[in-house]
């Protein structure tokens, strides 16, 4: 059976108010946009760039997030390492067929998706508050 391909489209709605993020959130949409298109040889390739880009991304965001002293950091970071995981278990074993591509696609469209729009807008709308209370933020960061 046909399956549709599914294309991310860039919308206001998804960006976060932070530039660093956002511009991280739309490579992550180039990057789904990519497997949509790609043979399976190429699998490889495009889910290390994809692995690569979204480890670096988390690494920013949970950064970001200890700076103002976001309160679900905890909870966020889980996430982070839930997908982390869910990406490592679907590329143990070699996707060489159809089927297990259509598998890996669905798995980046919906987490990239869900995770932007449910699970980042949460901590920028906390972070959007923090400024309207012109609540001073560190960036001194312990280290």
């Amino acid at each position: 059976e046909d399956i549709m391909p599914v294309k991310f489209l860039w919308d206001l709605r998804y960006s976060v108010g932070d530039e660093v993020i956002d511009s991280q959130h739309r490579r992550l949409f180039d990057l789904g946009n990519e497997m949509q298109n790609i043979q399976l040889p190429e699998v490889a390739r495009t889910i290390m760039n994809l692995y690569r880009h979204t480890r670096e991304h988390f690494d920013t965001e949970e950064q970001h997030m200890k700076v103002i002293g976001y309160h679900e950091l905890d909870q966020h970071r889980e996430l982070h390492n839930g997908l982390i995981s869910g990406l490592n278990s679907l590329i143990e074993k070699p996707v060489d067929s159809v089927a297990g591509l259509e598998r890996l696609k669905t798995f980046v469209y919906d987490w990239i998706i869900d995770h932007i729009l449910n699970h980042d807008k949460k901590y920028f709308e906390f972070y959007q508050e923090k400024i309207k209370r012109n609540v001073t933020i560190s960036k001194e960061i312990s280290q």
